[in-house]
């Protein structure tokens, strides 16, 4: 029988796909996840979302296997996971008063078809004071997401405006996951 395989320890990841009530089990990728700068941004992130997949994928060939990854961009500049408090505060400040980007890419493997895509959302931030800053930095919400913000948490009062799938800025455009998954069945 065939299974869906999520190639990903992400905690948002694993729940959304069980808030719309899809069965799966998860596989983590292990790769060195690297950019390829000649890529376009968006084609980056989706051959890095491929490589994930293709990695669980050697050893689930008759599975569907999902790889995904997701970035915050600011003025064509990736911001990744804060290393330290220092780091996080910096990129707050960054974003403050401003619009980024959250690129999501995933990756669909099967029998059936290989397929990637991805999906862009913009976020605009409210002016945050320098003790907004520090107590969310604080908190510890910020060291493990990108952009230094969980938008599904208390990052969400930094938010003056999103365009584009809030899910996709959680970490997964799950509706057009769901309606892409239905060709590998």
């Amino acid at each position: 029988m065939t299974q869906i395989m999520l190639a990903s320890q992400s905690p948002r990841r694993k729940a959304l796909l069980e808030q719309v009530g899809i069965s799966f089990l998860v596989q983590s990728a292990q790769i060195d996840e690297v950019f390829d700068y000649t890529l376009p941004l968006p084609a980056r992130i989706e051959r890095l979302a491929y490589e994930k997949a293709s990695a669980v994928r050697q050893s689930h060939r008759d599975d569907i296997v999902i790889g995904a990854d997701t970035v915050v961009c600011f003025n064509d500049h990736i911001l990744g996971k804060p290393h330290n408090a220092q780091e996080a505060k910096d990129m707050l400040r960054m974003l403050s008063g401003q619009t980024h980007q959250v690129i999501s890419a995933v990756a669909i493997l099967s029998k059936q078809k290989e397929e990637c895509f991805h999906s862009i959302s913009e976020v605009s931030f409210y002016e945050l004071s320098e003790d907004e800053i520090e107590a969310y930095v604080a908190s510890g919400e910020p060291l493990d997401k990108a952009g230094a913000y969980g938008i599904q948490g208390k990052g969400a009062i930094f938010v003056a405006k999103i365009v584009g799938d809030y899910y996709n800025i959680v970490g997964l455009p799950i509706a057009e996951l769901i309606r892409r998954l239905e060709a590998h069945r």
